[in-house]
């Protein structure tokens, strides 16, 4: 049975996207969860695209690849809603 999602929490498997840059892996890289640690500090190891395998990542610096939106497309998003 899968587990339910809890606020936030990212989930193994989640398809997710570097929210910044981190060590060897550029904003906007796409990349899985593969491990989820912690209690009070919860911290993500992740498998990204480009071949890096990062752990330590705080969720503020991950987004769900889903709700991703790249910095060109949401420059032309908020140009279209002041035009």
């Amino acid at each position: 049975m899968a587990k339910k999602r809890v606020g936030d929490e990212l989930q193994v498997k989640d398809k997710v996207v570097a929210a910044v840059d981190l060590l060897g892996v550029p904003a906007g890289t796409r990349g899985k969860v593969s491990l989820v640690n912690g209690f009070r500090w919860v911290r993500y190891r992740v498998y990204f695209d480009n071949g890096a395998d990062l752990g330590s990542i705080n969720r503020s610096d991950l987004v769900l690849a889903k709700d991703w939106t790249a910095p060109s497309e949401q420059t032309e998003i908020e140009q279209g809603e002041n035009s």
